[in-house]
């Protein structure tokens, strides 16, 4: 199993969205998927419908002494996503002061759904070290936009690790355009060779409670996703 995280690299950029996306196109491709969210937002279940007032997830089962693997939705026959769950403040805080406590536990649920899955996709909240303990990921991609706001915070990164994945991306933006080629003479094969480009149906297919492949196959950011995904196929088996 192939484990993938994304986290923004300030809030609002649309990981949620991309990491539904590509889990979506992944499974096109014949791949069995979990997606799991470790943000206490809890906006990656509605990409899949799931209910709005459901309050069930792996966060809300350790508050409530609940097994986490039976908060899992299945959406498809191999594809799975594992809510957060519905927590108030002072409980996401009890949940980072666990995660912080026993920094291997993802580690070994990493390994009891080896069986089951080809990949595990994680979207990692910005500001939530504990919650950022997702076991070893192969690929873990840290999600931008061509802004200049990003710009100063890449300046500002104390462990630049990641690979770097712009998201709605605009051509016709000269700014956008000039930073790209500022990032890529700067940042190199960090920064991924593809983009997501700024497509509406991305916006539309939250609201119609789909991943953007599912909702519009054949808009921009769908094409954009499914060459992530094989991108995402290719580099785990350079790392074979």
């Amino acid at each position: 199993m192939t484990a993938l995280s994304l986290r923004g690299l300030r809030g609002g950029v649309g990981t949620s969205a991309l990491v539904a996306a590509i889990a979506h196109a992944l499974h096109r491709l014949g791949e069995r998927v979990l997606l799991v969210d470790m943000c206490p937002q809890n906006l990656l279940r509605l990409h899949f419908n799931v209910r709005v007032s459901e309050r069930s997830g792996w966060a809300r089962a350790m508050i409530d002494g609940e097994d986490w693997y039976t908060q899992a939705w299945t959406v498809q026959p191999g594809l799975d996503v594992l809510p957060y769950g519905r927590l108030k403040l002072a409980e996401q805080e009890q949940v980072e002061q666990n995660l912080r406590k026993t920094p291997e536990l993802w580690l070994h649920r990493q390994a009891s759904l080896a069986e089951r899955f080809d990949w595990i996709l994680f979207d990692v909240p910005l500001r939530l070290p504990g919650h950022s303990r997702v076991g070893p990921c192969a690929l873990r991609l840290q999600v931008v936009e061509a802004d200049a706001a990003c710009h100063v915070l890449l300046q500002q990164e104390e462990d630049p690790s990641e690979y770097l994945l712009i998201n709605r991306f605009d051509p016709a933006s000269q700014l956008q355009r000039d930073l790209q080629l500022i990032w890529r003479k700067q940042y190199g094969d960090r920064l991924l060779p593809l983009n997501v480009h700024r497509d509406e149906a991305m916006h539309e297919a939250l609201a119609f409670k789909k991943p953007v492949g599912a909702y519009a196959q054949a808009s921009l950011a769908a094409q954009d996703v499914l060459s992530l995904a094989t991108w995402c196929l290719a580099r785990r088996l350079e790392a074979v």
